[in-house]
């Protein structure tokens, strides 16, 4: 009995220096585990915080953002219907051949075009303008239909002319579809 109780006695008289030694001052056999609650309890609502935070935050950003494209909406949606009409305005074109005297709407439209190129300058209606462009360099001369019946015009040429406005209606088609593709991209 007495071997029982001298060790018991070296196992507490040395415990405090071995657990100094190992880097612990806590006691290990009464652990009071009432302090972790109130730390547990702590962490739960700083990590829920933190959670909530995190969420406003992105929540305003999207908000924010789609008060951002429906403004940009807004301002581009007259710009979208021009390059409507412009595509409206190329078809009907498509279906005759075309003299300067055809052109005074498409005119009309290719100065809008303008303006929209000038309020936006970052969307590519300067290509649209420089299709329209194109497209008035093909137009087949005045009363070519007389001067068909009199024989005093190449064919070919005439021909020639005619796929060139084909042509040119297509790329006018293509670069309006490109404007109107960006300005959704903008605003989706």
């Amino acid at each position: 009995m007495m071997h029982c109780a001298a060790s018991q006695l070296v196992k507490t008289a040395y415990r405090p220096r071995i657990r100094v030694m190992l880097g612990s001052n806590a006691p290990q056999d009464n652990f009071d585990s009432t302090w972790t609650w109130p730390a547990v309890i702590g962490l739960a609502t700083f990590m829920l915080t933190i959670y909530v935070t995190i969420s406003q935050v992105r929540k305003h950003k999207k908000a924010t953002e789609a008060k951002k494209k429906a403004a940009e909406a807004v301002r581009l949606k007259p710009d979208y219907d021009l390059l409507d009409e412009v595509v409206v305005a190329a078809g009907k074109l498509e279906a005759l051949p075309a003299q300067k005297t055809d052109l005074v709407g498409l005119n009309e439209l290719r100065s809008r075009v303008k303006q929209a190129e000038r309020r936006s300058p970052d969307l590519p209606f300067g290509d649209v303008v420089a299709r329209i462009d194109v497209y008035h360099k093909t137009m087949l001369p005045d009363c070519y239909g007389k001067k068909l019946a009199g024989k005093r015009v190449d064919l070919d040429e005439l021909l020639e002319l005619s796929r060139q406005q084909g042509a040119a209606l297509t790329e006018i088609r293509v670069a309006c579809d490109a404007v109107q593709r960006e300005i959704d991209s903008r605003t989706t």
